[in-house]
């Protein structure tokens, strides 16, 4: 028997186990396919359930609501809560099972893939040998008694041609990739960071207050600090630049206890203007969603966050033009530029701002910026920021970010940051084009029931939706 035949009956034995092992692997793998399904079908069961019972429970805390609607409330908050308990328990066995049986399939899929390649390597090998075996009929005389060396080399050069192939051609692609990687983190970091823009970008033709000129809301590598200064008076701060934190400590309960305790310093002497206290103008969080360790953040002074309706139709139009140079959403950008018309997009984005910001929606009078710029939102538990009051909630698991979150952590901003409009006009954009993949669906507002419909996709509530048609016209 040839060495050629040899190599192909090594690579017909190695080609008859890799099918084995890969029927064996399809075997184990439908069960763990089954197992998985299961188990997410059952999370998903328990995340509904949850969020349903959340919701009533949001409601059982209206306090317009009757005691006898209350106690329906609880009944159903209870009901799904034990729902949603019974599918975790049922989504964790179907886990394990999952875990088993994938655990069996891969080492079927590993010994699969293992004599594949070894496969593949005889079949090589029997190229080669068939080749060399060409070479040797011709009994030339230089290879009849080669040194050793040259043995080796003559007798694997096809085997090390290929592999020195493989080897350059993953070395392109990995220099390739980790280029690629590089200039689209550099395209984020110029994107972001204020030095690399130049100033004269920021230079509007009107008067802008100090506020607005602070440098660090452009900072990309700016970090939050804590601040114990005031940790005598049971005081501890979290400075996110010109907005700090407030941290709440044990045995505090109400809303006063705290606000009484800042305005006795300096810096927060302000606080004391009864504005403070009212709760879209101040401090917001109802006193029963108060615990330890809970940030509040301490409201701006009301002169700085006001601004403008034509101030901040300048920096949305400086917003939008940078998001067309944005890696991420560049091409959507254009596309509503192109599909819309900036004009347009412009007071479509100052529609959403009065309304989340602006208290008169009947004369028009006040600037964006009457309200905080944070809000409790008591369904989900957490706080949104900025002009549009983007909520920064994380998913279920305490850990990983909702898609505004994870927008505000991309465009690399701290929730202060996104006060100024340039960052929160961006931070809005790319929630919109999160929520729904049509970056035009928010722009093409043509009618009431098109308001009423968009509102309530934007802010899961229709209430108030009334308010973002008037202010479409009266921008227009």
């Amino acid at each position: 028997m040839s060495k050629k035949q040899e190599a192909l009956d090594k690579a017909k034995q190695q080609w008859k186990k890799a099918k084995e092992h890969g029927e064996n692997f399809w075997k184990e793998g439908k069960e763990a396919i089954k197992n998985t399904v299961g188990a997410l079908g059952h999370t998903l069961g328990a995340w509904y359930e949850a969020w349903t019972s959340r919701v009533f429970e949001s409601r059982e805390k209206e306090e317009w609501i009757p005691e006898g609607k209350k106690k329906d409330y609880w009944k159903a908050k209870k009901l799904h809560w034990d729902r949603a308990k019974d599918h975790i328990e049922k989504a964790k066995q179907d886990g394990k099972k999952a875990i088993k049986w994938w655990w069996k399939a891969l080492k079927w899929w590993a010994k699969a893939i293992w004599h594949a390649v070894k496969w593949g390597y005889h079949l090589i090998d029997a190229w080669d040998k068939a080749i060399w075996e060409q070479i040797e009929k011709k009994q030339i005389e230089k290879w009849k008694r080669p040194w050793k060396i040259w043995r080796f080399f003559r007798d694997n050069i096809i085997k090390l041609m290929i592999v020195l192939w493989a080897t350059g051609y993953w070395w392109y692609k990995s220099t390739e990739i980790a280029k690629d990687s590089q200039q689209n983190k550099q395209g984020i970091v110029i994107g972001n960071n204020n030095e690399t823009n130049d100033q004269a970008t920021y230079q509007l033709s009107f008067e802008e207050s100090q506020y607005f000129q602070n440098p660090e809301f452009f900072d990309t590598w700016f970090k939050t600090t804590v601040d114990e200064t005031y940790k005598d008076k049971w005081i501890v701060l979290i400075r996110d630049a010109w907005m700090t934190f407030y941290v709440v400590q044990e045995g505090e309960t109400t809303k006063k206890q705290i606000r009484d305790k800042l305005s006795s310093i300096s810096e927060f002497s302000y606080l004391k203007d009864s504005i403070y206290n009212d709760k879209i103008k101040g401090f917001n969080v109802p006193d029963a969603s108060l615990k330890k360790w809970l940030y509040i953040p301490i409201p701006v002074k009301a002169a700085d966050r006001k601004i403008e309706v034509e101030q901040f139709r300048e920096y949305s139009r400086i917003a939008l033009h940078e998001m067309e140079q944005n890696p991420v959403y560049w091409e959507k950008t254009k596309k509503l530029i192109n599909e819309c018309g900036e004009e347009k997009i412009l007071n479509i984005m100052i529609a959403f701002a009065r309304c989340e910001t602006a208290t008169d929606q009947q004369y028009f009078s006040d600037p964006i910026g009457t309200t905080v710029l944070h809000r409790w939102e008591p369904k989900y538990h957490s706080f949104s920021f900025s002009y549009y009051h983007i909520l920064m909630e994380k998913n279920a698991d305490g850990k990983t970010p909702w898609p505004w979150l994870k927008a505000r952590q991309n465009l690399w901003l701290t929730e202060w940051q996104c006060y100024h409009p340039v960052n929160a006009w961006k931070l809005f954009l790319w929630y919109c084009f999160e929520k729904k993949k049509d970056p035009t669906y928010f722009f093409k507002i043509r009618n009431l029931e098109e308001a009423k419909t968009k509102w309530w996709k934007y802010n899961w509530d229709s209430t108030y939706w009334w308010k973002l048609w008037d202010n479409i016209q009266h921008a227009s």
